[in-house]
């Protein structure tokens, strides 16, 4: 009876001892020894993450006490991290500043010729110091060597009238950068490993990157904005991947029927779809795209202006569009999840003719073929790229389209169909400074522009448009244009804006693979050649006539959508170019 009554206390002490354990906001129990409070004025830092018990092994602890000492295992720890990550710091400055134009302050050679051995002493005295300060002054923090710890008896404080709680929330910051510091040493140390150099590239390297995408779009920034930016970038990525995981979860997530239906992981899918929607009244499958006559007064005024709305000139194919858009958001192919992450549109699909039977048979079919040969004065049009735009929740500035396919300026023409009616509260239609494409200040390779820059101060008519479901909008790339978000940058159940667009090559185009972004338009997995004709079944042509061959290869399914090669080597570009793509976050969310 005594066992079983002792066996049941040790029971419900270990009960309540559970019961008493503290659990973090993620659900797991804090370990024992730690508080899970970074600022807790005694051991600042302390996130309850201790995998391997440090905080709670007594052993050392209790080996010195036998001797009389004073060992507190715990604020050595805290003391050896506390250096390493101020040494982290110093390393990871000195490889980043040696790698830059500013290598040349580094006293390298006041050491080398006359100081390393009272460097080296000074260095040992340091180190010998704080040995001494941890096992025999019990009442210094951990890290403290007497230069700005705060309000400790006898120390100097950085701040006269710092208090405890402001000491652990410096002390806290400190250790957050220590801890970054090692973790980007490591990465540094890797790549030394690896390439022989701990930052940057070497000329071989910089070589085989010219080779492949073009000196134009090698790095001309230093290095340390390059890394500052490259890092700006992945924190944009990770937000994106962060609203995906979190939808449903968290309230600063906010989204619509639409945005939800677009990033529901149980109804993703692969290779082509077929919306099996029935084609528009009087067209038939196999017959050649239908023709719709422009006038030249029209040509004139687009060539004047540069951009022309068509009233009408898809309303049949209005609720085609439609059927099969709301069909590919319920149905969200892989190859949207990297546009959906970003949040900048609830749905968005680039090249939609290769995976979705739907779109391809609306540039087989449809007049929008005839009518751009008929504005760009051309034989022959081809399909550069294309893309599905649903509700655009981040505007865009004023800025000229560089995704536009591997062809240049003169070779493309851009269009966009609303399937919506939209603008008349000033958001969700594209709105084009008109004549600017005839500017002379604006170089090719440019993004976002200024309209008070060079001279594009000079063309001030500005369109207006309000596009009912079915206008037709078609644009010279140079043309300087914007769109604005809704209030709020979200579209509230009851509001869409669907719209597909893209661009098309006039006839004898020559493939130009522009490198750096722009490759973003040019993943699929064809053998183009710089300077070739573009002619291939990648890029379709869809005016006067289809090619046989480039219908059956679509039809049988044999063309790569995504290159996996294409897409490391636009990691690699993008990655190594990160400077020089900011522009692109002073496009985003523009209001003016």
């Amino acid at each position: 009876f005594g066992r079983r009554r002792t066996a049941s206390v040790v029971a419900g002490q270990a009960m309540a001892q559970a019961q008493d354990k503290k659990v973090d906001s993620r659900g797991f129990s804090t370990p024992e020894g730690l508080t899970n409070d970074p600022h807790d004025r005694r051991f600042p830092g302390d996130f309850g993450f201790d995998p391997f018990g440090f905080s709670s092994d007594g052993y050392a602890d209790e080996v010195l006490q036998s001797v009389g000492a004073k060992f507190e295992a715990k604020r050595w720890y805290r003391e050896a991290e506390l250096m390493h990550g101020r040494v982290a710091m110093l390393a990871t400055f000195n490889v980043v500043i040696r790698a830059s134009p500013l290598a040349g302050v580094m006293p390298d050679q006041f050491l080398e010729e006359q100081s390393m051995f009272q460097f080296a002493q000074i260095m040992t005295a340091i180190e010998g110091f704080r040995g001494w300060r941890l096992l025999v002054n019990k009442e210094k923090i951990a890290g403290d060597l007497g230069l700005g710890a705060g309000p400790v008896e006898g120390g100097w404080k950085m701040s006269w009238d710092m208090t405890l709680e402001e000491l652990a929330v410096k002390q806290h910051k400190e250790l957050q950068n220590g801890r970054l510091a090692m973790l980007a040493f490591a990465g540094i140390t890797a790549q030394y490993v690896t390439t022989g150099r701990p930052v940057g590239m070497d000329t071989e390297e910089i070589y085989r990157l010219e080779a492949m995408i073009g000196s134009a779009w090698l790095p001309q920034d230093d290095p340390v904005r390059s890394i500052v930016l490259t890092i700006a970038g992945a924190v944009m990525i990770g937000d994106g991947v962060r609203r995906l995981l979190n939808v449903g979860k968290d309230e600063n997530v906010k989204t619509n029927s639409i945005a939800d239906k677009a990033i529901n992981p149980l109804k993703v899918q692969f290779g082509i779809q077929d919306p099996q929607v029935p084609l528009p009244p009087g067209v038939v499958s196999g017959q050649l795209g239908q023709r719709l006559d422009i006038t030249e007064e029209q040509v004139l005024q687009f060539e004047q202006d540069g951009v022309l709305m068509i009233k009408g000139g898809m309303k049949d194919w209005v609720e085609f569009l439609r059927a099969i858009t709301d069909f590919q958001i319920e149905n969200p192919h892989v190859w949207s999840l990297v546009g959906r992450a970003s949040g900048m549109y609830d749905y968005i699909q680039r090249n939609m003719w290769m995976t979705n039977n739907g779109f391809r048979d609306f540039l087989y079919y449809s007049p929008l073929g005839h009518i751009v040969a008929q504005l760009g004065r051309t034989e022959e049009v081809r399909c550069s790229t294309d893309m599905l735009l649903v509700n655009p929740n981040r505007g865009f500035g004023w800025h000229q389209d560089n995704q536009n396919g591997p062809i240049g300026h003169p070779d493309a023409i851009r269009w966009w169909c609303a399937m919506d009616r939209c603008g008349e509260d000033d958001f969700g239609a594209p709105e084009y400074l008109m004549g600017s494409h005839r500017n002379g200040s604006v170089s090719d390779e440019a993004v976002f522009v200024k309209l008070e820059d060079g001279d594009l101060s000079s063309f001030s008519d500005k369109t207006k448009f309000v596009p009912e479901p079915g206008d037709l909008i078609i644009w010279n790339s140079r043309t300087i244009h914007r769109i604005l978000s809704p209030p709020g940058q979200l579209w509230t159940d009851g509001t869409q804006r669907r719209a597909i667009g893209g661009t098309l090559a006039k006839g004898n185009t020559i493939y130009f693979n522009k490198g750096g972004a722009s490759g973003i338009s040019d993943l699929a997995g064809h053998e183009q050649q710089n300077g070739q004709p573009l002619s291939s079944p990648y890029f379709p042509r869809i005016y006067p006539e289809r090619v046989l061959e480039e219908v059956e290869l679509r039809e049988h399914g044999s063309l790569v959508g995504r290159s996996p090669k294409k897409i490391l080597d636009l990691g690699v570009t993008l990655a190594s170019n990160a400077s020089k793509y900011i522009s692109f976050t002073q496009v985003v969310g523009k209001k003016d």
